[in-house]
């Protein structure tokens, strides 16, 4: 979710949640966070009270007339690039020289599409502002609040293997302590097949491994379609990404020690274990053997 040393950054979850950002904000940690388009604040009747109505609202005559749209221009991993557009809305709750600023991305200001539009809350100052001046956060401009948003989905992308693949959630509710161990474990499991598959990719006769482009390229019809803010098409072909080794399955067996034993136990016999299985059930339970994988 965080970025170190530079800003924390996190989707609609983060954003809406009001606690989450006053921490930061009384930290004066700086953030980027993504809000919902209905997002709202008290005004009055005659005004407009959602970031979405705000960016609608803001002017746009195309790329000859932008008006306060400023043109952005990202470059993907894979190489190619996309003309985004970023507009730095003011409005009751929002503004350059208000505690918050409400930035607003998009590839195309005069429909918004829901696949390629971001709405962002961040602390950090506009560069030439007189918050600026007086705050000890370094100042950000449209393109750099854009591009620390843009590096959440390297974090989802780690996560998705983290949760799907080598069981984080799985501590089976033991110990604070045994938890953590059970997280570090997790944490070390995934840098190394990280690591193998680095390796793998350089060696395509390895065995037991599918191979596949390290980046993922979308089709250009594709990237055409999403700007548009249509639906992918059924027949896209899914992202290239690198199979993760058979072995994978075998850490589990590392990360739920306590959970096997017992199960083998109850399939063994109604009894309570004896007394010296219930010890060893016991010491694997407040996470000493976990201990024992990470040294």
């Amino acid at each position: 979710m965080g970025i170190p040393f530079r800003a924390v950054v996190g989707d609609i979850l983060y954003g809406e949640h009001r606690k989450f950002k006053e921490g930061l904000e009384g930290r004066e940690i700086p953030y980027v966070l993504a809000l919902k388009p209905s997002h709202a604040w008290w005004h009055p009747v005659e005004e407009v009270g959602w970031v979405e109505g705000v960016a609608l609202a803001a002017h746009w005559g195309g790329p000859d007339d932008p008006g306060e749209w400023v043109e952005l221009e990202r470059r993907v991993r894979d190489g190619h690039t996309e003309v985004w557009w970023a507009l730095e809305a003011e409005c009751r709750a929002f503004g350059p020289e208000k505690r918050s600023r409400l930035v607003v991305a998009t590839t195309d200001p005069a429909t918004l599409p829901s696949l390629t539009s971001w709405y962002l809350a961040t602390n950090l100052p506009a560069p030439g502002s007189e918050r600026a001046e007086h705050s000890d956060l370094e100042e950000a401009d449209l393109a750099e609040v854009v591009r620390l948003y843009a590096l959440r989905n390297w974090i989802e992308q780690s996560y998705k293997q983290v949760k799907n693949s080598l069981g984080w959630a799985h501590y089976q509710v033991r110990k604070d302590i045994a938890i953590r161990r059970h997280w570090q474990m997790v944490c070390c499991t995934f840098a190394f097949c990280w690591w193998e598959g680095s390796e793998l990719l350089e060696d395509e006769t390895s065995p037991g491994v599918v191979l596949q482009e390290k980046t993922p390229t979308l089709a250009a019809e594709t990237q055409e379609a999403a700007r548009e803010g249509g639906k992918r098409s059924a027949a896209q072909p899914k992202a290239p990404c690198l199979s993760w080794p058979l072995a994978l399955r075998k850490v589990r067996a590392w990360l739920e020690p306590y959970v096997m034993l017992m199960r083998y136990w109850r399939a063994f016999s109604d009894l309570p274990p004896p007394a010296e299985l219930k010890a060893l059930l016991e010491w694997v339970f407040a996470g000493k053997g976990l201990y024992l994988y990470a040294r």
